[in-house]
């Protein structure tokens, strides 16, 4: 289970999270949702460990991970993919999986070194697994093309199985369907429900909100870096503090409809205008 208690997060003046907390709970997919500037990208950002929060607390299963440096939180459980696809171009999709797998302590390097026949082993095992998981995401037939070859949608499939090596507690996906067109979403989106484990938390940062709706079983709304809302899908659509936050007040959306309704009748006054010059 991840746990944010009272985050904050500060840029010189700028409260970009503000004392947030959330609960995500395993076996269960996440959205989080809110207008630009919200504060999605800081939270995520935060959750993985590109930069420490200002105070308040992330715990994973029950261990404060906060102040741990960016690779000992990937080591820890949580694995992120992000906004824009970062690959190893010039590597094929199965050597960008291999290559996640780091040794985690000097013994294991040591093993396999000294112990005849165990790099070889622990290479295969590793090779398999690694093809499993692309068999998974739908992109095995892929699997010795080198990355940049790859239509978008797929290398951004490639970022999600990476991110599936270590087999983490919490999948983090930045915005997942940029940029693909909608037979790529909706293949993502069943894809995505395939990876979630009893053991596994998914969240969900994403404008899409098609797939968030259909997708996420639980949805926090952030606005102006504080939690707006939560709720299920039926309720964030049903808010009225959540649709304010998207589209104004109610005076506001009486306004821009009067406006609308004006603009129209101008234009049909136009239409039916007899031209007197050409």
């Amino acid at each position: 289970m991840l746990e944010l208690k009272n985050l904050v997060k500060r840029f010189q003046t700028l409260v970009a999270t503000n004392d947030v907390t959330m609960t995500f709970e395993p076996g269960m997919i996440y959205g989080i949702i809110g207008p630009n500037g919200a504060g999605k990208s800081t939270l995520i950002n935060l959750m993985s460990g590109s930069f420490p929060p200002t105070s308040g607390e992330i715990v994973l299963n029950g261990s404060a991970v906060q102040s741990l440096p960016k690779h000992k939180i990937s080591m820890a459980g949580i694995a992120r993919t992000y906004q824009n696809v970062r690959l190893f171009d010039h590597l094929t999709a199965l050597e960008n999986l291999e290559v996640c797998f780091y040794p985690t302590d000097r013994g294991a390097v040591w093993k396999e070194v000294l112990v005849p026949g165990y790099g070889r082993r622990r290479d295969r095992e590793r090779r398999d697994l690694c093809y499993a998981i692309l068999e998974l995401c739908g992109i095995a037939q892929y699997a010795d093309m080198q990355a940049n070859l790859l239509p978008y949608g797929r290398q951004r499939i490639l970022e999600i199985a990476r991110a599936l090596v270590r087999d983490p507690a919490v999948l983090l996906l930045d915005e997942p369907a940029a940029g693909l067109n909608h037979n790529e979403t909706a293949d993502l989106t069943s894809r995505l429900r395939s990876f979630v484990k009893p053991h596994r938390s998914i969240i969900v940062v994403e404008h899409d909100m098609d797939l968030v709706m259909s997708l996420c079983d639980w949805i926090y709304v952030l606005n102006f870096g504080s939690l707006l809302f939560a709720g299920t899908p039926a309720q964030v659509q049903a808010s009225e503090v959540v649709q304010e936050a998207y589209l104004g007040t109610t005076d506001e959306l009486d306004e821009i409809r009067a406006l609308a309704q004006d603009r129209k009748a101008n234009l049909g006054l136009r239409a039916n205008a007899d031209p007197q010059h050409h």
